[in-house]
This record gives C-alpha cells, structure tokens and sequence, in this order.
C-alpha cells in the first residue's frame, strides 16, 4: 500500500533534517522522538480528522513520570503546538511549509539537547519559573534539581527500560549515568 503523499513528505523531510540529530521515528506513527537521558523531546506531526496535514507539536516527557504512554509533560516557550494546520494542497506548497516546521523542530531539538547537562537544565528550569510564575507546569522543571536524588534516578532507569522493551522504541541512545 502506497503512503500518501502528504505523510511521505513529512518522512522524507525527517529523515533528511530529524534523523542526523539523533532523533528517530517512534514505529511508524508520525512521531519522533530524541531520547536525552532522563527526556524525550517528543515531535508530533498531528494529522487532524477533517483534512490531510499536519500540526507540530514539539513538547518534552521527563521520564521520571514513569507512565506507559508518552505524556506531554513540558512545552518549548508556554505552548506545545507550533504555528498553525499546514493543510495539504500539493507537494511542491505542503513541502514548502512543512520543511520550515522540520527546521523548527530541529532548532528546539538542537537547544533541548543542551538540558543533558543539569547545571544548564537547571539554570534554564529557574528562568523558565520566573518567565511563567503561576504555569501548573513549573513543578516538573522543579524536580530537574533532585535528578540526583536515587528514588527519582530509579524512576528514570525503570521508565527507560520499559520504553526499551517496546519495539517502536528500540533505536533509543545508550545513556551510561541512566541505562547502568
């Protein structure tokens, strides 16, 4: 069965922009995902019911939470949709739109990868706090500072063994601190 070819444009733009930095596609749905230690950035080209497109969300799930099912824990800036529907009309206008949502991605991405280290996680968690006092979200930046803590670093090890052993997740990193 052939992709359409909406949905083959958004593959074909990750594989070319997504892929090289290490994010990789969650079986064959249209997320993506760039496992960072103790959280995913989760890429999500959300079709809609109503027509053929995609939205993009672009959000974090710390691991910590151990949930079964990838939880959209923590947005870039205060929202996890960025931009509006791309709708599809024809390749050459959908591939147009949808590379600057790639590229977008890729940015946050690039900058999410830089929370690995704590000390900028941590840093970064106390501006973001100050930025959007009163958000409900703020008590998970809050718990980056007790990463160091063994019950939370249990939680995380178990979390990553459980998305592990699922198969639309076996190109996961091997992260020494977190997988040992």
């Amino acid at each position: 069965m052939a992709i359409e070819p909406h949905k083959q444009i958004i593959k074909n733009l990750c594989k070319d922009i997504l892929l090289p930095l290490g994010v990789f596609q969650k079986g064959a749905s249209r997320i993506y995902v760039d496992d960072n230690g103790y959280f995913f950035t989760v890429i999500e080209f959300q079709p809609s019911t109503y027509a053929k497109g995609t939205y993009l969300n672009v959000v974090l799930h710390f691991l910590w939470n151990e949930r079964e099912n990838i939880s959209y824990d923590f947005p870039f800036g205060n929202e996890m949709r960025i931009g509006n529907f791309i709708e599809y009309h024809n390749e050459e206008q959908f591939t147009h739109e949808v590379t600057q949502y790639v590229q977008e991605a890729a940015k946050q991405v690039l900058f999410y990868q830089k929370l690995q280290d704590i000390e900028i996680a941590k840093s970064y968690a106390r501006k973001w706090s100050r930025k959007f006092k009163g958000n409900s979200r703020i008590s998970e930046l809050e718990k980056i500072n007790r990463l160091d803590d063994e019950e939370v670093l249990q939680k995380i090890k178990r979390t990553r063994a459980f998305w592990r052993s699922k198969p639309s997740m076996k190109k996961m990193k091997i992260h020494d601190f977190f997988d040992a």
